[in-house]
């Protein structure tokens, strides 16, 4: 019997492709307070600032990542990550952002936004919380110093960086890919970083 190993691949695609082929998933796995418009993706897809990509195994789509990253920044924020449900637990979410990680070695830091823990509707959505925290540690995140107050949604803001960072310098620079994205007044008005004592 041959053994076939499993190759993970990050498949970079384009705005139609992720209507036509990730839309739906995208619709179904976060929920509605965290997503962001069809219309506001292509947007800022169609400006540069939006990466799309297809997490394959040997072909097959087990899941996706929205990365969004502006001209002479230096960092990215993963905006949404998400394995689809029947390939959960199989390492390939583990193995799908180390590829990210190395394929992005010239970026200063990947920022990641991890729902607060404690703040879920349920002990099930503290207990998936907690996980995603854990499992952005295990690779290597650093939790920063804020909380972030976002579109009404509180999140424990994480850091993968490859440099020595300063948290008030990343935040300005986060803040200005979230200014590009979804523009200066709505981001001035509906995002908040509070600093943890």
């Amino acid at each position: 019997m041959n053994y076939i190993e499993d190759t993970i691949t990050l498949l970079y695609i384009d705005i139609n492709e992720f209507k036509e082929s990730l839309y739906l998933y995208y619709i179904d796995i976060f929920p509605e307070d965290e997503r962001k418009s069809l219309d506001l993706l292509k947007s800022s897809y169609n400006r540069g600032y939006t990466k799309i990509i297809k997490i394959q195994n040997n072909d097959i789509l087990v899941g996706f990542m929205i990365l969004n990253q502006i001209k002479n920044n230096g960092y990215a924020v993963l905006d949404y990550f998400a394995i689809l449900p029947q390939y959960r637990n199989k390492n390939f979410g583990t193995r799908a952002l180390e590829a990210l990680i190395n394929e992005n070695n010239n970026f200063c830091g990947i920022f990641a936004e991890v729902e607060k823990v404690g703040l879920g509707i349920d002990e099930k959505e503290n207990f998936l919380r907690e996980r995603r925290k854990q499992f952005y540690e295990r690779l290597g995140f650093e939790k920063l110093h804020f909380d972030l107050f976002l579109f009404d949604v509180v999140y424990m803001p994480y850091l993968f960086s490859c440099t020595d960072f300063d948290e008030d310098f990343v935040i300005d620079k986060i803040l200005d890919i979230y200014k590009s994205i979804a523009g200066e007044e709505r981001i001035n008005k509906n995002c908040k970083f509070i600093k943890l004592h």
